[in-house]
């Protein structure tokens, strides 16, 4: 009867280990996958992302730029803020967490979508000033 526990207590602890190393692996092999799919993930975020700003950028920016304004920073604060709620929106929670796991956290890939949002918005506000001063100089 003692080598029967012992061997159930060897075969649980070898059985433990296993599980741990596979935990572990399993990890790594996930991350590997995330870095082999990266241009994958990108373009499906850039896709949602270029279709937020759009949405944002006809209905809400272009009433600035017409009216030849720049937003104040309490709205652009604003504006910044739905554009990462419509991306959120528009990917789902699964994508969500898929790209939460690839970033790190989620603190890290709202920075990401943020800093797209202004490069895009800083982007157009430039090509909008240097047409104006073409038209000024003809």
């Amino acid at each position: 009867m003692t080598v029967t526990w012992s061997l159930f207590i060897y075969g649980a602890i070898i059985l433990t280990v296993g599980v741990f190393f596979i935990a572990i692996a399993y990890k790594y092999i996930k991350r590997l996958l995330y870095i082999i799919n990266f241009p994958s993930y990108i373009s499906v975020l850039e896709y949602h992302m270029d279709k937020a700003y759009d949405l944002i950028h006809k209905d809400k920016i272009l009433a600035y730029s017409l009216d030849a304004f720049r937003i104040p920073d309490d709205e652009y604060e604003k504006l910044s803020h739905d554009f990462v709620l419509l991306v959120r929106k528009y990917i789902g929670p699964s994508l969500l967490k898929e790209f939460v796991q690839l970033y790190g956290n989620e603190e890290a890939f709202i920075f990401i979508l943020l800093d797209y949002f202004s490069k895009r918005y800083e982007n157009d506000e430039i090509r909008k000033t240097a047409m104006d001063n073409l038209t000024q100089e003809e």
